[in-house]
């Protein structure tokens, strides 16, 4: 049974690690000890959890863009279809947003990739073609098959294969730039091919992308198109789609207007015509008898003042229309006559 210290012994123990007499040393502790344990609360390591912040690149949104890209993908399969005189396909999979880091660990770095300038966006964009449909195109354009199988090989492509297919890829700019008339007038067009990303300096690999995948189908082949585009390209195009919105409650309030003033031009109002005013004491008022004159402080030919529901609104003049008195609008009384 191990011994028990005393206070005084615990008191001399802690003053003598705290002058420095006794070291302390957390890695030689025996496993489960009380030493052990301080130890590896001291080596523990705290992770920044902000739960403020939710959203981030994974969460970022563009209104409608899904609708930019299934024109691209309808008017482009039309493109390689008159260019290869067989049927393609080219379907939107998936549309993800992420940091370009996330995006750089996926790519084989064996597929073509065209870096693309699109105007006014900022930023540019990327369209990346797999491997098996980077291979599968060469094969095509040089007059080969697409009934058979094409494998897809197990390295980066060459600077001719690259030049091959350039015009391809470059095809794909008009048809970009049909899509995004929805949203916005575009230029866009081809900058370069490459096969390794890496070796370029696109965006920083923090920086939010949106990478929409569409599955390609010429015959029997098949194969991928990633289109990329940064979050600082598209933001502007954002805001626009947040101006153009109307929340539900705006147009709530406008249906509810309508009917108001609808029903506004039903509704029956009291309308009087005032001369003048004058202030008697109550004393005067009690001993009026008939016959006798009241003075107002104002002449014969002094406009009235029209008041609708007791409130000042025209100016007009006394008269008679059809042997009844009547009144002609003269004016407007503003800020209250």
């Amino acid at each position: 049974m191990e011994k028990i210290l005393s206070k005084e012994e615990i008191a001399d123990l802690l003053s003598a690690v705290r002058h420095g007499d006794i070291q302390v040393d957390h890695e030689s502790a025996e496993p489960g000890s009380a030493a052990a344990s301080a130890g590896a609360v001291r080596a523990a390591k705290a992770e920044e959890c902000n739960l403020f912040r939710a959203d981030g690149p994974e969460g970022w949104k563009l209104p409608n863009f899904d609708l930019v890209l299934d024109s691209f993908a309808h008017n482009f399969s039309m493109s390689l279809s008159t260019r290869f005189q067989r049927a393609v396909s080219v379907k939107l999979d998936a549309l993800e947003s992420m940091n370009f880091e996330t995006l750089l660990q996926r790519l084989s770095g064996r597929g073509a990739i065209g870096i693309l300038q699109i105007e006014p966006l900022s930023g540019g964009g990327l369209a990346i073609f797999d491997e098996q449909l980077s291979f599968s195109l060469v094969e095509i354009v040089l007059g080969g098959s697409s009934e058979k199988e094409i494998t897809a090989l197990e390295r980066s492509m060459s600077a001719i294969e690259l030049n091959v297919i350039r015009d391809v890829i470059e095809s794909a700019c008009p048809e970009l730039n049909k899509g995004f008339r929805q949203l916005q007038e575009v230029n866009s067009s081809l900058v370069k091919v490459v096969s390794n990303l890496r070796l370029l300096n696109f965006v920083q690999p923090s920086a939010g992308v949106v990478s929409a995948r569409f599955r390609v189908t010429i015959d029997n082949l098949e194969g991928e198109i990633s289109l990329v585009i940064p979050h600082s390209a598209l933001e502007p195009l954002q805001k626009q789609q947040q101006n153009k919105s109307i929340p539900v409650s705006a147009v709530q309030n406008s249906k509810w207007r309508n009917v108001v003033c609808e029903e506004l031009d039903h509704m029956d109002v009291e309308i009087e015509a005032l001369l003048s005013t004058l202030s008697l004491r109550v004393r005067d008022i009690l001993n009026f008898q008939v016959g006798d004159v009241i003075e107002l402080d104002c002449n014969p030919d002094t406009p009235l003042r029209v008041m609708v529901e007791g409130r000042p609104k025209f100016y007009g003049m006394a008269g008679v229309q059809g042997g009844k008195k009547a009144i002609r609008i003269m004016g407007r009384i503003t800020n209250g006559g």
